[in-house]
């Protein structure tokens, strides 16, 4: 349970500081970033699969940040979250390095054509995130972004706000506890990857905290109380850590009360193939780094067959979901539900190519 916990921190304060940088950024060019990538629908839907690609969560927690703030669409969310494959990207590296790069350029491939087809589907429309008011431009303060984002440190501190000590207080413990090894990654279903205190995931959560710390001490107060704390605090901070915290905890008494690993090789063995396929897909629902790292030990062990790993790598997407789910269910299960039906014809086209 004390992996719960860490994992619900580290995920909110991430996303919370992300979005936190990416309002400063969107202040700071006067929202041409932002209006540029909304504009580019076709350009964005491969960036977003290059971020997807990139091993670990922090490609996905991105994309997820910038599609419920209406700048990316539907097409590039759904491209991202095909590509990515969380933190088994690691360990898939590291014990099969050629069939990784094989898995990546397929997903890849995937996650462009699935991207493209719900645009031209016109499933861009279907953001449900309430996503109105954020990363918005106030005329009086933020066209004139030097006035927006310069503030004197040493007067923030003389005359520091309520919300901006809560700001620096909180992120400042965030920053001990990550250097204290807090945060330090466990071992997940019997497999070791990146285990230590400095993993990716935490390396980056640092370095958003390092520039969120910065962002508090150096903004005026009209940004920390508008852009901060009533939009990043007042909007994000309960959902996202009550709905990571429920989903967690679902997962951890789903993963201690039921065999995952037997029932998967209870389904592969004899080499059923199909049924080795369903309980990838089915698997790959589960919105968490872990237990996809069943299927590919079970794949090197010549248990499971390529056909399943790929289909599981194209359905879970890591911990990269849990922010969307905590914004919107909608848009979590019809993403889950477009991504399960890409890996069920990829299953199939496995069975005869593979």
């Amino acid at each position: 349970m004390e992996d719960v916990v860490v994992q619900t921190v580290l995920i909110t304060f991430f996303v919370l500081s992300l979005i936190m940088v990416l309002e400063y950024l969107n202040v700071l060019t006067v929202g041409h970033v932002h209006s540029f990538m909304h504009r580019n629908t076709k350009l964005q839907i491969v960036i977003a699969a290059l971020l997807g690609i990139v091993p670990g969560c922090v490609g996905s927690f991105t994309a997820v940040s910038l599609y419920t703030h209406d700048v990316i669409g539907f097409g590039a969310l759904l491209a991202n979250l095909i590509a990515t494959t969380g933190d088994e990207a690691f360990l898939m590296v590291t014990v099969m390095p050629d069939k990784a790069l094989v898995i990546f350029g397929l997903l890849l491939v995937f996650a462009v054509v699935a991207g493209y087809a719900a645009n031209a589907f016109s499933l861009r429309k279907l953001n449900q995130c309430g996503q109105e008011g954020h990363f918005v431009l106030h005329t009086h303060h933020d066209n004139h972004r030097h006035q927006s984002l310069r503030g004197d440190v040493l007067e923030n501190l003389k005359h520091v706000s309520a919300h901006r000590l809560i700001l620096l207080l909180s992120i400042t413990t965030f920053i001990v506890l990550t250097l204290c090894g807090f945060f330090k990654e466990h071992h997940h279903g019997g497999v070791e990857h990146e285990d230590g205190i400095f993993t990716s995931m935490t390396i980056t959560s640092l370095l958003l905290a390092v520039v969120a710390l910065f962002i508090t001490l150096r903004v005026p107060e009209h940004f920390l109380e508008d852009h901060i704390w009533h939009h990043v605090v007042g909007k994000h901070f309960m959902k996202v850590l009550a709905w990571t915290s429920v989903t967690l905890t679902a997962i951890f008494v789903i993963d201690n009360v039921f065999d995952l690993k037997g029932w998967v090789t209870s389904f592969s063995a004899g080499n059923v193939y199909f049924f080795s396929v369903l309980a990838a897909i089915i698997i790959g629902l589960i919105p968490v780094s872990g237990p996809h790292l069943i299927f590919i030990t079970l794949y090197c062990s010549g248990v499971m067959p390529f056909g399943a790993l790929l289909a599981n790598c194209i359905v879970q997407d890591g911990h990269g979901a849990i922010p969307l789910f905590a914004e919107s269910k909608k848009d979590f299960f019809v993403v889950k539900g477009i991504k399960a039906g890409f890996a069920a014809v990829a299953g199939v086209v496995g069975w005869f190519f593979i």
